[in-house]
């Protein structure tokens, strides 16, 4: 018996919508992007709306990396085999959404901070509350399995990748913001002894998934 392609969804009457809609609460999301943005001193339109449209990428990038891999991952631990044409599928879809995701993150940085702000703040809280409520359901799901005691075949799979998966986008999002210098109370002329631990509360080897705003 053939297993469908988890890419088929994009297809479908229900993705078709999606593709319709999601442009339209895209402008609304930058609508609201430019209003706040205008209480911050110094952040012009243009490059507030320059950093909108690299963040959406960024979004839609990591979207792509999670389309390419939760299929991947739940497969190879136990879930239904797909074909090896399949699997190539979901290594573009991941490849083409970790190189939007870097280049988009990377133009961001010739951006100026004012302009910059508010637009990373709204992104990291976004990506921050959607791992903390996929981590969230996910355990609550393994938990009332094992209470329930009911244990179909690789029942584990599926919750055990989004529960990783959700606590992956929330340490994140929570690396970029401590070490982002919008989240610091300290005043820009702070000691090279601030400094030096700043850095050193920027995760593994300073790595973060958002990077360094400038």
């Amino acid at each position: 018996m053939s297993v469908a392609s988890p890419l088929t969804f994009f297809l479908s009457s229900i993705g078709i919508f999606y593709s319709v809609m999601v442009p339209v609460l895209l402008l609304l999301l930058l609508a609201l992007i430019l209003l706040a943005s205008a209480s911050t001193p110094g952040a012009k339109a243009g490059q507030v709306t320059r950093a909108a449209f690299h963040y959406i990428m960024q979004g839609i990038g990591i979207i792509l990396m999670t389309v390419g891999a939760i299929p991947t991952l739940t497969s190879v631990l136990g879930g239904p085999p797909y074909p090896g044409r399949v699997y190539m599928s979901l290594l573009w879809v991941f490849l083409v959404g970790g190189a939007l995701f870097l280049w988009n993150e990377q133009c961001t940085q010739k951006i100026e901070h004012a302009s910059l702000t508010v637009v990373h703040v709204l992104f990291v809280t976004t990506v921050k509350t959607i791992g903390y409520v996929v981590a969230l359901f996910s355990g609550l799901v393994l938990l009332i399995q094992t209470a329930l005691g009911q244990y179909p075949a690789h029942w584990w799979v599926s919750p055990v990748v989004l529960l990783l998966y959700g606590i992956l986008l929330f340490w994140s999002a929570r690396e970029s913001e401590i070490g982002d210098h919008s989240f610091q109370s300290a005043p820009l002329h702070a000691s090279h002894k601030t400094v030096k631990k700043a850095k050193k509360r920027n995760g593994w080897f300073g790595f973060r998934l958002f990077g360094k705003r400038a």
